[in-house]
């Protein structure tokens, strides 16, 4: 089965994530305009050093296709369970080290899938933890759904930075709130290539700010997030 978002939804790029974040954040050991850290901190950016483990279920859905996956993360013990399809499409069981180096295909599969369903789960955090990407404050801006005036931030990960699809930027439009409104994905950095997709239904979970839902600009795709928690130590 395949999906016309098929890029949108696997567009993660293989940083090294959490080995090293809460030791940037510790250090103030970053170089991004002041106000990407403004927006990561009023997604909870602190408060991720509190956080025991995370779970959520990813559902996507174009047209009449529909995916889930749920997901336990223990993020102290950088270990992952995951359940869902395998690459065959059969339902399974699956445990990973997510800081293991030498992963064989099947975990290299979990792996970029984990990857991919996190950063919808929590990009603003990685505007910081992401030390390759470059971001670029471009101001005011009109949002590209809504039309309406908010501030715009350029993410750009670049073709070097390794990864599964190195080299693509998001455009992030922020309300006054400076939570974000709706991001422009464009795949590979591609000028012509755009897809449009709104943040909405923010909620708090134990200091964690999450966006639960994106509804594409045609409105025939949509991703949302449930049966989410986030357990403090």
């Amino acid at each position: 089965m395949k999906f016309k978002y098929n890029r949108i939804l696997s567009f993660v790029l293989l940083l090294p994530l959490f080995i090293s974040a809460q030791e940037n954040i510790k250090n103030k050991n970053y170089n991004k305009p002041d106000y990407a850290k403004t927006v990561a901190d009023k997604y909870g950016l602190e408060n991720f050093s509190k956080v025991k483990s995370i779970a959520f279920t990813f559902n996507v859905q174009f047209k009449k296709n529909t995916r889930t996956r749920k997901w336990l993360w223990d993020v102290k013990n950088k270990t992952v369970t995951y359940w869902g399809p395998d690459k065959d499409g059969k339902p399974n069981e699956f445990k990973l080290k997510t800081d293991k180096k030498d992963k064989n295909e099947d975990e290299k599969v979990i792996d970029s899938r984990f990857i991919n369903d996190q950063y919808w789960l929590l990009f603003p955090f990685h505007l910081i933890w992401d030390k390759k990407a470059i971001i670029t404050d471009k101001g005011n801006r009109k949002a590209p759904i809504s039309k309406k005036n908010t501030r715009c931030l350029i993410v750009q990960y670049p073709k070097d930075a390794g990864g599964y699809t190195p080299g693509d930027i998001f455009e992030l439009y922020t309300g006054k709130d400076n939570l974000i409104q709706e991001w422009v994905y464009r795949p590979g950095g591609s000028t012509k290539t755009k897809f449009p997709i709104s943040w909405e239904n923010h909620k708090n979970f134990n200091g964690i700010i999450i966006s639960t839902k994106h509804i594409g600009k045609a409105r025939d795709f949509k991703l949302w997030f449930t049966d989410i928690s986030v357990v403090l130590e």
